[in-house]
């Protein structure tokens, strides 16, 4: 574990991470940061509370566009799919007893 100091908004975070993880946590901070500022500059708002809330309420927007919830047809298809893969393993298994 590490110990690095994050700046968001103008605060400081001290935070405890894997040293593996340091690349990234700081570029998520930068993310977050370079989109309060957007946001500061396009609706001209100065209350930082404000700025977060429409940051985290936009990237986890962007999140789930990216990464949906599965729907009962994705569900369907990753049940054939595992039924294809059983199928495909009982294949395998008769011809390696053969």
């Amino acid at each position: 574990m590490e110990t690095i100091h994050i700046d968001i908004a103008g605060r400081n975070y001290p935070l405890s991470i894997p040293s593996s993880e340091k690349t990234q946590v700081s570029a998520a901070a930068a993310i977050v940061n370079d989109q309060v500022e957007k946001f500061r500059k396009q609706f001209e708002v100065e209350d930082s509370i404000d700025l977060l809330a429409m940051t985290a309420l936009q990237l986890a927007s962007k999140n789930k566009a990216e990464n949906p919830m599965p729907t009962p047809g994705n569900a369907e298809l990753n049940e054939h799919q595992i039924q294809r893969i059983q199928h495909l393993h009982e294949r395998l298994t008769r011809v390696l007893e053969a």
